[in-house]
């Protein structure tokens, strides 16, 4: 259980990926980092959040832009920021990706960030212009 007075923030995967692949996000995604770690921020994340990351480690690995140890260290140094999985309704994604037309799996970050009244943290142009609309705060 977190404390009331914690901050917190939905942690899109472009944002924490930002974070353990060089050249990726530049300033604005160590700034969110380095926010985090100073305000022991609780950075929470949809289910699926893990699988997108590793995914796109994968495609760095493929594209030899990482080697493999690279991209399991990458992995590790994420979840030692301790990221809180949160629970999503998948028909609740279903319906806001039928209202939108983002994803499914990107509209889980939106479901989240609305049910924990949270901030989203993400670089994805179409889910800050949607999480906007639907009155989130969204950085960066």
């Amino acid at each position: 259980m977190m404390p009331a007075h914690a901050k917190r923030a939905m942690l899109d995967a472009s944002v924490a990926l930002s974070w353990v692949i060089p050249d990726e996000g530049g300033a604005e995604g160590v700034m969110l980092r380095d926010l985090a770690v100073k305000e022991s921020t609780v950075l929470l994340c949809p289910p699926a959040f893990w699988f997108e990351v590793a995914n796109v480690l994968w495609a760095a690995v493929r594209r030899e832009r990482l080697d493999v140890e690279d991209a399991l260290q990458a992995l590790s140094s994420l979840e030692d920021f301790g990221i809180v999985v949160t629970d999503v309704a998948a028909g609740a994604c279903l319906a806001l990706s039928s209202n939108t037309g983002l994803a499914a799996y990107d509209t889980a970050y939106l479901v989240a960030a609305l049910a924990d009244e949270v901030p989203l943290w993400t670089f994805d142009r179409r889910m800050r212009e949607t999480g906007e609309a639907l009155g989130l705060t969204v950085a960066p």
